[in-house]
């Protein structure tokens, strides 16, 4: 927090992973005739993905410092919409203008602000005393004594430096005393900031022993701060991974659980931490919630309350929870009826943004004209900025494309560029049009014994073409190439 400048700090991406598979979270790309298969490879809609961004400003300008509300006794300068953060006007009313008849606006400079200073002699306004006064500003929630307890605390935090030298220090990779400054700095003030560097220092054990005990102490610090304290955050769907730190520490300890980082694994208690993120405002977090109960990791499967979250979370423009919502209506679900036409708009509403698994929406519908009328050129279109953002499905329709020829020139050797592409992102028809091709040389050299490891992913992957497969390929194999397939499909010792 230092001269204004935003320093984004990025150091936790690697420390908890998140280790269930990833068929228990993601939701997928579903070919026209199939409901949503519970397995997919999209990092776009893989909770598991997720991990600890930094992504917020450890900085302000001095100018810009108010006067923590939690710290302002009972009143804490809360407006009658609860919105107020801090007291809005203090540092401006510096310059010592100030309005009597606000109950918000005063400075340490004024009567009211002055906490070494009695109040008996004060009156509210002209003509006015000190009775109706106090009597006012009781009903605003506030007293004379919140005021001058408030004005005092943001004197102290004006000449405080103790953050920003615990940055000084965090930044130069002293990190003893990062720590030790941090720890002075959440003391004397109570920079929620301070408490979430604590934390992640004990997280990480940089400059103390890693203590995953002693992060969890100072992540529910930052975490467990009121609610009706807070103004909830806004979500900016061009931006949808930032977080403000409570988000970010409460994040943090819901992922702790998930995976069992440091403590015993509990999905429950990491459910409570994602919908308490999601209950301030972090709508990503609203999703991950859905996805645990349309999966049922460690709750029992529910959907009514999962398509809650994602239509929650899919009206503030989150486009994974959009997808999600788009893929229950397409078929329908459960009591959830079958919308096809709604379904189609959230997944408009996806694309927006890019989403690979609702471009390939938009593409289907123009492919095969439900919906919408029949576009091969739009079609084509979608299928390739699809393919690019990672859709396996859309990734082989681009291989067909070139396979086949057409609205693209046929060219074997984009075909099983594409074809392998979406084989390795766990695509059946990818990996068996792949084997294909490796059985007859197509688009480069013939090779039987790739040809049998694709036929056998494909079959993993559900092909019902692929063990038929297998067995002619086998019958065409040499000993050398038995002897070979055998090798790579041996145990590991």
């Amino acid at each position: 927090m230092r001269q204004g400048i935003a320093k984004l700090h990025a150091g936790m991406c690697a420390l908890v992973l998140v280790a269930a598979p990833l068929s228990t979270w993601a939701q997928t790309t579903a070919k026209p005739a199939q409901t949503p298969a519970p397995a997919s490879t999209n990092a776009a809609d893989n909770v598991t993905d997720v991990t600890v961004f930094l992504k917020k400003k450890s900085s302000i300008p001095e100018q810009n410092m108010r006067i923590d509300t939690r710290k302002a006794s009972s009143c804490g300068f809360i407006g009658s919409d609860g919105t107020s953060e801090y007291v809005a006007d203090y540092i401006r009313d510096m310059t010592g203008s100030y309005d009597l008849n606000d109950p918000n606006s005063f400075s340490e400079t004024s009567p009211l602000g002055d906490a070494s200073r009695e109040s008996t002699n004060i009156a509210a306004s002209p003509g006015g005393s000190e009775d109706s006064a106090n009597a006012d500003s009781e009903r605003d929630g506030c007293t004379d004594t919140d005021r001058r307890f408030a004005a005092g605390r943001a004197y102290i935090l004006r000449k405080d430096k103790t953050i920003y030298q615990a940055f000084d220090f965090f930044d130069q990779k002293k990190y003893p005393e990062a720590l030790a400054m941090f720890k002075t700095a959440y003391n004397k003030i109570g920079y929620e900031d301070a408490a979430f560097y604590i934390a992640r220092m004990y997280l990480e054990g940089l400059g103390t022993p890693k203590s995953p005990k002693d992060a969890i102490f100072w992540f529910r610090k930052v975490a467990e701060q009121p609610i009706n304290m807070r103004r909830p955050h806004p979500f900016d769907p061009k931006n949808p991974d930032y977080m403000e730190t409570r988000a970010e520490a409460t994040m943090t300890l819901a992922k702790i659980y998930l995976t069992g980082f440091g403590v015993p694994r509990d999905p429950k208690e990491a459910l409570k931490w994602f919908e308490k993120a999601a209950s301030i405002g972090f709508i990503p977090a609203s999703k991950i919630v859905g996805d645990i109960y349309y999966y049922g990791n460690g709750v029992p499967k529910d959907l009514n309350k999962a398509y809650k979250n994602y239509s929650e979370a899919a009206k503030y423009g989150y486009a994974p929870a959009q997808y999600a919502v788009g893929q229950i209506l397409e078929y329908g679900e459960g009591a959830i009826k079958a919308d096809p036409n709604t379904a189609l708009g959230w997944f408009r509403e996806a694309a927006k943004a890019k989403h690979p698994g609702a471009m390939y929406k938009i593409a289907v519908a123009y492919d095969s004209g439900e919906g919408v009328a029949a576009d091969p050129q739009k079609a084509l279109v979608f299928y390739k900025e699809a393919a690019v953002g990672g859709n396996p499905d859309a990734q082989n329709a681009i291989g067909t494309y070139f396979y086949q020829g057409g609205l693209l020139p046929k060219d074997d050797v984009a075909a099983r560029q594409w074809f392998e592409v979406a084989a390795r992102n766990g695509q059946a028809d990818a990996a068996f049009n792949l084997a294909v091709m490796y059985t007859k040389g197509e688009g480069g050299p013939k090779d039987l014994v790739k040809a049998y490891v694709w036929f056998m992913a494909a079959r993993v992957h559900g092909h019902e073409n692929a063990t038929a497969a297998l067995k002619s390929i086998q019958s065409q194999l040499t000993d050398a190439e038995k002897a070979e397939v055998a090798k790579l499909f041996a145990p590991k010792s």
